[in-house]
């Protein structure tokens, strides 16, 4: 990618990987982890984007992380 993902961008590649990993069972235990670890892959993925937070990056998967378990046996958004 040249551009640096805006944060609309951002978004949706963050809820992208969520759903690769929860899809996966790439989980850690709690949301904060995912979080975080969700975080850290799109800082070094994408180093050039705009700045971003913890909290966001909760609250862009947090209903995602909320249906984890529907998703795996149903393999549906």
């Amino acid at each position: 990618m040249t551009d640096a993902p805006g944060h609309k961008a951002s978004q949706h590649f963050i809820e992208r990987e969520a759903y690769r990993r929860i899809m996966s069972g790439e989980l850690p235990a709690t949301l904060d982890e995912f979080a975080r670890q969700l975080l850290d892959w799109f800082r070094d993925a994408y180093p050039g984007a705009s700045p971003i937070t913890l909290s966001t990056v909760e609250n862009y998967v947090r209903e995602t992380w909320h249906r984890r378990h529907d998703l795996i046996q149903g393999g549906e958004l």
